[in-house]
């Protein structure tokens, strides 16, 4: 009788093991999760997640996929091409309205903006009659019409030219006389003798970037979405307890030099990311709820944006917890 009772145990055992193994044979042979990527302070994260091995660890394969020009991947989201990305909150709102997204994670403060001018360019009273690059249709024609309100200026008294904040850089001075970017290009264009017009950003930012999913991959791969943030927020962790050897991880990916690689923004850890999904945000944070207003209200007078979903539809803070 014992002999029995011993060995039922190890039937059940050997039933439920067989059981699983298509399971789980099912869940490594799905997809990598192809998430976009920049070359900015907070997307770097992913980086090192990766070269540590955090996603395998967890359990999930993750696919890096860099963009130069950081608007070219909206339309390869929007299509699936693309699981996951690191977006301004306003490029993922704007995205939204062509297919349904999850926000599940707040990845930093959005650093700070700028409106540069040339070496002849050293107010914005100077703006007058001038060309001036912005991505229109984006924050940056935001942040643009703010800096000429502050100047008395609107928008008729400027030439807006759609060009990307990546080629602000190398267009500064020749196709355009300012133009809208942020770092590494702003400290780019500053080094070659531009100036600052205006500032924005920073933990009073309105533009946060965030983790963004297309609703069908949270639908299909809670799992594998949870567990790319316990990655990422182990990364997290690793980057600001250990900056330096970070920052050569980085480098290593990015080609740039350990000592240029420079800390333009405030990353968020798990525990903040569970405040700022809270309805009650310290000052030193940024509050989500009143970005998302700010944004949405923007895009849809600009005429971007047909219907912004509900803040309550738009997010997904559920996958922040085991």
């Amino acid at each position: 009788m014992a002999m029995k009772n011993k060995i039922l145990p190890c039937i059940l055992v050997i039933s439920l093991l067989t059981a699983c193994a298509p399971a789980q044979a099912a869940s490594q042979a799905q997809s990598p999760l192809r998430i976009e990527y920049t070359l900015w302070w907070g997307d770097y994260t992913l980086l090192v997640a990766k070269e540590l091995g955090l996603f395998e660890k967890y359990g999930v394969t993750v696919e890096p996929v860099y963009y130069p020009i950081y608007s070219d991947s909206y339309a390869d989201l929007a299509a699936g091409i693309l699981d996951g990305a690191l977006f301004g909150l306003d490029d993922a709102i704007s995205t939204n309205d062509k297919t349904p997204l999850k926000i599940v994670a707040v990845n930093d403060d959005g650093g700070f903006y700028y409106l540069l001018g040339d070496e002849n360019t050293h107010d914005l009273a100077s703006l007058k009659g001038k060309k001036v690059a912005t991505e229109i249709g984006t924050f940056g024609e935001f942040l643009l019409l703010q800096a000429l309100n502050q100047a008395g200026l609107t928008s008729q008294d400027v030439t807006m030219l759609n060009i990307p904040a990546e080629e602000v850089p190398e267009n500064l001075g020749s196709l355009v006389d300012a133009g809208y970017t942020w770092d590494p290009y702003a400290a780019q264009a500053l080094a070659a003798g531009a100036h600052t017009l205006y500032q924005s950003g920073g933990s009073q930012s309105i533009i946060p970037d965030v983790i963004v999913f297309n609703a069908k991959i949270t639908e299909e791969r809670p799992q594998d979405v949870r567990a790319f943030l316990k990655a990422w927020f182990e990364a997290v962790d690793f980057r600001k307890a250990n900056p330096e050897q970070a920052n050569e991880i980085i480098a290593a990916q990015t080609g740039y030099a350990p000592e240029d690689i420079t800390v333009d923004a405030q990353i968020y850890t798990l525990q903040e990311n569970i405040v700022l999904f809270s309805d009650t945000v310290p000052d030193n944070l940024i509050s989500l709820k009143n970005s998302y207003q700010a944004n949405s209200e923007f895009l849809l007078n600009l005429g971007v944006l047909r219907n912004p979903p509900s803040f309550e539809q738009f997010i997904n803070s559920s996958f922040l917890f085991p």
